[in-house]
């Protein structure tokens, strides 16, 4: 199969990558072809689309392709394809061959070098959740591409789905009237979360720093904050939220300045939700903002950092948001890439300026 990886020489694009369940001693030929096996409750999909996080460059850069447990790995955790194949203790009430499926793959599988940029995925049932055929919140008039599902049913979803569970709201209905800020509200996770909270009934502001941005803000059912009009934007904040403060921050972009000032624009018993660890990957600001006294200078606010681990909960639940309305578009950073123009989609996800989620084609 066609695949890329990590060599030597940079990204590949592998035109005989071998197939996934496959035996690597045994090459395939003119005539044959290698068969692969399918176990337990394994998927085998035909990949359609992949979607870039920023955690694949992350991977990329800290874990070189010669680690004896990566060996010229593929990258890549979202993807949506074909069910062309299943393993026999796989539900076939749940899951049947042709099925559109989508989902992220784990860590420790992209750290192994088995990524999704790749034809071909062999993939837990437990990390995938069917495709809607329509949008909810359309009245069902809308097909779901597999472009935008990609994005959704991916990193970027879950992450989303993840940080409004961990708000510790009761309810859908407890959501009414919440106010929300949420930092980085045209990112690929920003954007999904944003249409989350819109969709409990909560009121949402969002900030961005581009035009671009803030048309997608609003598309998604948040009112704009631009911080590049308002410069500090945390004493922007402070002027807006001051009488009326705010019950979640949700931060999507990393920001130590908005939670060391929080106390002017979030409520006491409010929550700082964030998902950026920094270059620490975490370590610095779950120190200072979670670990250390108040009397050591702690800003006196609950502070949360989010690890995502890709499960059965969390996609199904996009799955839900996604039939119900609450969710009501996947939002792509302009076109679709093709596979060939990997390295090119990865230097615009690096820019920090893509709008939406990057994704490619990978197959039909």
């Amino acid at each position: 199969m066609r695949a890329w990886t990590l060599t030597s020489a940079g990204l590949t694009l592998s035109p005989s990558h071998p197939l996934p369940g496959s035996s690597p001693s045994i090459a395939p030929s003119a005539t044959t072809q290698a068969q692969p096996t399918i176990t337990d409750n394994n998927l085998l999909l035909k990949i359609t689309h992949a979607a870039l996080n920023p955690v694949d460059l992350h991977i990329l850069r800290l874990f070189p392709h010669w680690l004896p447990f990566r060996r010229n790995p593929t990258p890549g955790f979202d993807f949506c394809g074909r069910v062309i194949g299943a393993g026999p203790d796989v539900d076939a009430n749940e899951f049947t061959v042709g099925d559109v499926v989508c989902g992220a793959l784990g860590a420790g599988d992209v750290f192994w070098g088995k990524g999704s940029l790749a034809e071909y995925l062999l993939v837990s049932s437990s990390l995938v959740a069917k495709k809607p055929k329509t949008w909810g919140g359309l009245n069902g008039r809308n097909e779901v591409s597999g472009e935008e599902a990609v994005g959704l049913f991916g990193i970027a979803g879950q992450t989303a789905v993840l940080m409004a569970q961990t708000a510790g709201v009761a309810s859908d209905a407890d959501w009414k009237g919440k106010r929300c800020l949420v930092n980085g509200a045209s990112g690929g996770v920003g954007s999904i979360l944003t249409q989350i909270l819109k969709g409990k009934g909560a009121k949402v502001w969002g900030t961005t720093g581009s035009a671009e941005g803030e048309e997608l803000v609003t598309q998604c059912g948040g009112k704009v904050v631009n911080y590049k009009d308002h410069h500090p934007v945390t004493a922007h904040l402070a002027e807006l939220f001051g009488e009326d403060k705010l019950d979640f921050i949700f931060d999507c972009a990393g920001s130590q300045d908005m939670f060391s000032q929080s106390p002017g624009y979030l409520k006491k018993e409010g929550k700082f939700i964030s998902i950026a660890g920094g270059p620490s990957q975490g370590v610095v600001p779950y120190v200072k903002n979670k670990l250390r006294p108040v009397w050591l200078g702690r800003t006196p606010r609950e502070f949360e950092l989010l690890l995502l681990i890709p499960g059965k909960k969390t996609v199904r639940e996009v799955g839900r948001l996604v039939e119900e309305g609450v969710i009501e578009r996947g939002l792509v950073d302009g076109g679709v890439w093709e596979m060939e123009e990997l390295v090119k989609a990865y230097e615009r996800l690096g820019s920090g300026r893509a709008k939406g989620k990057v994704v490619i084609r990978v197959g039909e």
